[in-house]
């Protein structure tokens, strides 16, 4: 027979839950600290990216051929504005949906150039990634058409997602309460 502890009330959950919605009210009453954030964020997560496509070029180069020199070029590319992004942070602000659509334009492109590569994994990882990046293309030509809504829904939607998350954990420590 095992002998189970049960979970009883769980406080870390809870608390958890408490900071998420206290993280929605701060992302939703300060947008232009929230945009900083996501900016300093954004510029790291571009540098790794950056790094990571370049550490790869050699073997995509292998499997592809002559296309590699689009993701070298995307490589490159995320370093930079990742660099441009964490040196000049108000650039960034003013910039961030911009930006993102660039980047997103940029790198879903250039995978296109480079998705042949996929079919040896298999026809349906071959045509997921397809259709991914395709409507990775159409969403970033949307933030292009309306940058400022871009920018106000990137707030809106982190603080949905706080809430929703806060709410989650609240939820999940009274329901551990009769495990």
């Amino acid at each position: 027979m095992l002998n189970r502890k049960s979970f009883g009330f769980d406080w870390g959950q809870f608390i958890t839950g408490i900071l998420f919605l206290i993280a929605a009210f701060v992302v939703m009453r300060y947008p232009l600290a929230t945009l900083k954030t996501v900016t300093f964020i954004f510029a790291i997560v571009a540098i790794i990216r950056g790094i990571a496509i370049l550490a790869g070029y050699s073997t995509l180069r292998q499997l592809t051929g002559k296309l590699a020199w689009v993701s070298l070029l995307m490589g490159i590319f995320d370093l930079v504005i990742g660099v441009i992004f964490l040196v000049n942070s108000n650039f960034g602000v003013a910039t961030i949906t911009m930006m993102f659509a660039i980047w997103f334009l940029v790198d879903s492109v250039g995978s296109l150039f480079n998705v042949g590569h996929l079919r040896i994994a298999g026809t349906g990882w071959f045509v997921l990634y397809l259709v991914l990046d395709i409507l990775a293309v159409i969403v970033s030509l949307m933030l292009f058409m309306q940058p400022v809504v871009a920018a106000i829904t990137l707030v809106t939607l982190l603080s949905m997602f706080f809430v929703l998350f806060g709410i989650e954990c609240i939820v999940l420590a009274f329901a551990r309460r009769n495990i």
